[in-house]
């Protein structure tokens, strides 16, 4: 029953955000911000460990697939939690 809550509580927060990304509030239609949103999950995933892709995940909704504004909203927010969280030089400072 411990580990059962040690993972649930690991994986509860590993969900949340890196802090910076909060302080990103995308602006527009609804289709925007949630196209934003899922994009941003889906960025955060493929940056980060394999904790991080099982909190996050693959977001893409088909049901909007169509939709311009979503599209554009979706790569612009995984563009953007990509690279955010991601240090720009992971090599030594010596090598």
């Amino acid at each position: 029953m411990k580990k059962t809550t040690a993972t649930l509580a690991l994986l509860l927060l590993a969900a949340c955000r890196p802090p910076s990304l909060y302080l990103v509030e995308p602006s527009g239609p609804p289709e925007y911000k949630l196209g934003w949103e899922d994009g941003c999950d889906t960025g955060l995933a493929a940056a980060g460990s394999m904790v991080d892709r099982m909190a996050y995940g693959f977001k893409k909704r088909p049901e909007l697939g169509d939709n311009d504004l979503y599209k554009t909203a979706w790569n612009e927010g995984f563009t953007y939690c990509r690279f955010a969280t991601d240090p720009v030089d992971k090599g030594s400072w010596f090598d």
